[in-house]
């Protein structure tokens, strides 16, 4: 019995280690998408636009977080690379004051960090009920498949889409900030490695005991509606589920479902 338990223990420290499901993808990009429509104010079309961007994200890194969590460099560059061009799309999505509430959210900015039983998402440390969302899923939940990923559009297919004036301007590339280093601490650890070394080491991590950052304190946090809520929420009523997958990319399997009461 012993064993049992200790083999589901196991099983369940290392869920973070293992490449994610087509559910929990969803899952997690629509988690992340609905606290930014809450905090950030989106429309309709940003909401749908951000899902995109955070399931594009997030199927990317998938395949190079194992590595990261054990400090490889080149697995952490390519992270940061997947990372920079989602806030670089993320900046065609919003308006210059959405960005900018954006840059000051650790848990929007830099959304993941890793532990010793693998990599997470910060944005769970500040909302830790999972089950609750604030807005109906995306239009596009069910049907997107990354055909707007930067695989398909180099310069990024969200540039075109909103007015360029309204943009925020300055340079948002972590990579290329004075403080990179200190944030891949951060969010990694301290140790980094080469692949040159013959056995896999232990995994890495950052012993900060307010990993959670400021934003856990509701006093940091906007607890107003968003105005757009009726917006969201009203437009999958009168319309139905699609489920056929986008041509750009082979169907995946995936579900998911709207969660309408709950707290947070």
């Amino acid at each position: 019995m012993k064993k049992i338990v200790l083999a589901t223990m196991l099983a369940l420290l290392s869920l973070n280690m293992m490449a994610l499901s087509e559910t929990r993808l969803r899952d997690y990009a629509r988690f992340l998408s609905d606290r930014m429509a809450y905090e950030l104010d989106l429309t309709p079309m940003q909401y749908d636009d951000c899902y995109e961007v955070n399931y594009d994200f997030l199927y990317a890194v998938d395949r190079v977080m194992d590595d990261v969590v054990y400090g490889y460099v080149d697995a952490i560059d390519r992270y940061y690379d997947y990372l920079d061009y989602r806030n670089e799309d993320l900046r065609h999505i919003l308006d210059y004051v959405q960005y900018e509430r954006f840059l000051n959210a650790d848990y929007f900015f830099r959304p993941i960090y890793t532990t010793r039983s693998g990599w997470h998402l910060r944005i769970y440390n500040v909302y830790t009920n999972r089950s609750f969302y604030y807005f109906d899923r995306p239009s596009v939940f069910y049907v997107y498949r990354g055909g707007h990923s930067r695989i398909h559009y180099s310069a990024g297919y969200y540039s075109s889409r909103y007015a360029i004036d309204r943009r925020y301007r300055a340079a948002v590339r972590i990579r290329e900030t004075r403080d990179f280093d200190m944030r891949r601490r951060t969010d990694f650890g301290a140790n980094i490695r080469q692949r040159t070394q013959p056995a896999k080491p232990r995994p890495n991590y950052y012993p900060n005991r307010n990993q959670q950052n400021r934003a856990s304190d509701p006093r940091y946090r906007s607890e107003r509606p968003n105005v757009n809520s009726p917006r969201i929420n009203d437009r999958n009523q009168s319309k139905p589920v699609q489920t056929a997958p986008a041509p750009q990319q082979p169907a995946r399997s995936g579900s998911g479902g709207v969660v309408r009461s709950g707290r947070r």
